[in-house]
């Protein structure tokens, strides 16, 4: 696992850096209100992978994808509805990872929680949200290895 703060151009960086056997492109949005809490999803029994365990909320990036914040609206969308009002940044780092022999190579946003409802939109994919203490994240065993070591890395970083 490895998180690379971004300071020039995504897609180039992406193809120079991350050019990887079996690779795929993903977008993640780190979530947090105003309080500091971090919002976390549940995985469902139908994810990909880590079941029942807690994860930030993203997904693949798809062909018809014009860019990587669109995408990363659309996943938001489709995993939260259009009731939650969220702050969304422009790309802050990339984070990439070898899940299952694919090299995920992550395009990482920062979410900011305004208000508003977030629903469970994919129930087989997703079981429920929590909001997180950082602490209380960092100890907790439903919590995936690699939510933990983002969460750290843009604690590190972006802070």
């Amino acid at each position: 696992m490895d998180y690379y703060k971004i300071e020039k151009n995504l897609e180039k960086e992406i193809q120079e850096r991350f050019a990887y056997p079996n690779r795929k492109i993903g977008v993640i949005v780190h979530i947090e209100d105003q309080d500091g809490k971090i919002l976390l999803q549940q995985r469902g029994l139908k994810s990909r992978d880590e079941n029942g365990l807690y994860e930030d909320v993203g997904g693949k990036f798809e062909k018809n994808d014009l860019d990587y914040k669109k995408a990363m609206i659309r996943e938001m969308r489709e995993e939260m509805g259009e009731d939650a009002i969220i702050q969304l940044s422009d790309s802050i780092g990339i984070y990439h990872c070898n899940k299952n022999d694919v090299n995920w190579v992550f395009v990482i946003f920062f979410g900011l929680y305004i208000e508003g409802e977030i629903k469970i939109m994919e129930p087989d994919k997703c079981v429920g949200y929590h909001f997180f203490e950082y602490e209380e994240l960092m100890n907790s065993k439903l919590v995936t290895e690699s939510c933990k070591y983002l969460t750290k890395s843009l604690k590190k970083h972006h802070t």
